[in-house]
């Protein structure tokens, strides 16, 4: 009888090798002159947690920016990030786990707002003549 060996690229391989993400959205930012919409934080492999990571909204649409440091170099500030991932594949992992989170949570905000707009209709006032 004769096995099937499973063959795997090395892209295959480092999804699989990558660690669970889990992200929660920590504050909306709800101000139409922000280009900053969310601050996130997420915890990969239930072992280590960044916080500060943002949602950001460029000419180019939403990206996600981890969190940077600044610092003074020749009378220019410059910036570094203090943490970011190593492979596209976790860059890849990372940043879509914030983006759907960002998603889900101005899903359930609009939803919540919808809500408060229309009144159910046992709350409604009856309208009808009173004599």
């Amino acid at each position: 009888m004769q096995t099937k060996k499973s063959v795997r690229t090395a892209s295959e391989q480092n999804r699989q090798d990558l660690p669970t993400v889990s992200v929660r959205i920590d504050r909306m930012v709800d101000r139409a002159d922000s280009k900053v919409k969310a601050y996130a934080s997420a915890n990969i492999g239930r072992a280590f947690a960044i916080h500060g990571i943002r949602v950001v909204d460029s000419q180019k649409g939403l990206f996600v920016q981890m969190p940077q440091r600044s610092f003074q170099k020749d009378g220019a500030t410059k910036y570094e990030d203090v943490f970011h991932p190593i492979t596209a594949e976790a860059r890849t992992e990372l940043n879509s786990a914030v983006l759907s989170a960002y998603e889900q949570r101005l899903r359930v905000e609009q939803d919540e707002a919808q809500d408060m707009a229309e009144p159910d209709e046992e709350e409604a006032p009856a309208f009808g003549q009173s004599m």
